[in-house]
C-alpha cells in the first residue's frame, strides 16, 4: 500500500505550494481537492492544469484522485430540483475533465441526502440516475468513479460499502468502484471487515482519518478511537495494494505541514507492524 494526502488541508495555500509541501513530506501521491483555491470548476485554465500536472510529476508524486467539493453544499445529485441536479452533474463533468487533465485515475462521488419531506426512494432514484450519467461521460477516459459511503450526518443514502455495492450492481458499469473512509466506517453500523469484504475487488482507495466514534472529526490517525492496527491488517489480508489517502480536517489548515508529516509517520509505523 502507498500513501497520499488530500490537498484540502492546504486550503490556505495555492495548489502548487500544496504540491511542493506534500512532496517535501515524503508522500507518494496527492489527491487534488476540487474546491477553491485548488481546482474548482473553470477557475484553472487548461494550460495551467497542464503545468500543475507537470509539477506533480516533477515533484515525484502520483495524482491519485480528484475529490470534488461536494460535501453537503452546494451540489446534490439527489435534489428534487432539476436545476440543482443538472448543475451538479455539470460540475461533476467539469471535475472529470480536470481529473483527466491532471492525470488522476479516480474521480470521487460523494452521495448527498434527501431533503426534508423527500422520500428516500425518490432521492435514491435521482442519485443513481446521476451516477449513471457520469459513468457514461467517463467511459471515454481512463478514469474510475469511486462511490464513497459516508456517515449518517452526511448522507441517508449510502452509509456502507454494501449500499455502494447495491448501486454498482444496479447500474453495471465497469468504471464504477468504491472508496472507503476509516472515519465514516467508525461511525457506521458496518464493521471494517464487512466494509472491506463488501468492497472486495471494487475497492479503489481508502481515505484515512480518525474520530472519537461519536462524530466526524478527520483527526490524525491515532488521535481518535478507531483501531487502525486491525484495519491495516485487514486491508493487507484482502490483498489491497492501492493508496491510503490521509484526509485531515480544516482544523489543521492554519499549520498543515506538521500534522501531514505526523500522519504519514504513524501510517508507516502501522504498515510496518509498529504501534
Amino acid at each position: 500500500m502507498k500513501l497520499s494526502v488530500a490537498s484540502s488541508v492546504f486550503v490556505n495555500y495555492s495548489l502548487p505550494d500544496a504540491i511542493r509541501l506534500v512532496a517535501q513530506a515524503g508522500y507518494e501521491g496527492i489527491d487534488i481537492w476540487g474546491g477553491r483555491p485548488h481546482v474548482y470548476r473553470k477557475d484553472i485554465k487548461p494550460e495551467e492544469l497542464a503545468e500543475i500536472r507537470s509539477l506533480i510529476r516533477r515533484s515525484g508524486l502520483e495524482p491519485v484522485s480528484l475529490m470534488p467539493a461536494f460535501f453537503r453544499y452546494p451540489h446534490s445529485l439527489s435534489s428534487p430540483n432539476e436545476t440543482v441536479r443538472e448543475d451538479s452533474l455539470e460540475y461533476m463533468y467539469e471535475c472529470l475533465e480536470s481529473a483527466v487533465a491532471l492525470g488522476a485515475k479516480i474521480l470521487l462521488i460523494v452521495p448527498g441526502r434527501s431533503l426534508h419531506g423527500q422520500s428516500r426512494e425518490e432521492a435514491w432514484k435521482w442519485m443513481v440516475e446521476g451516477i449513471a450519467r457520469i459513468c457514461e461521460r467517463a467511459r471515454q477516459y481512463d478514469v474510475r468513479l469511486g462511490i464513497e459511503p459516508a456517515n449518517a450526518a452526511v448522507t441517508d443514502l449510502v452509509n456502507t460499502a454494501g449500499d455502494a455495492l447495491a448501486i454498482i450492481d444496479e447500474l453495471g458499469y465497469e468504471n464504477l468502484g468504491i472508496v472507503l473512509d476509516s472515519g465514516h466506517i467508525h461511525l457506521s453500523a458496518e464493521r471494517p471487515e464487512e466494509a472491506i469484504r463488501n468492497a472486495c475487488t471494487l475497492l479503489l482507495q481508502v481515505h484515512v482519518n480518525d474520530n472519537d466514534g461519536s462524530r466526524q472529526q478527520n483527526l490524525i490517525p491515532g488521535d481518535g478511537t478507531f483501531d487502525f492496527s486491525s484495519f491495516t491488517s485487514l486491508l493487507k489480508r484482502s490483498g489491497f495494494a492501492g493508496y491510503l489517502t490521509i484526509e485531515l480536517a480544516w482544523d489543521y489548515s492554519l499549520d498543515p505541514f506538521p500534522p501531514v508529516l505526523e500522519s504519514k509517520q504513524r501510517m508507516i509505523n502501522l504498515l510496518r507492524g509498529r504501534r
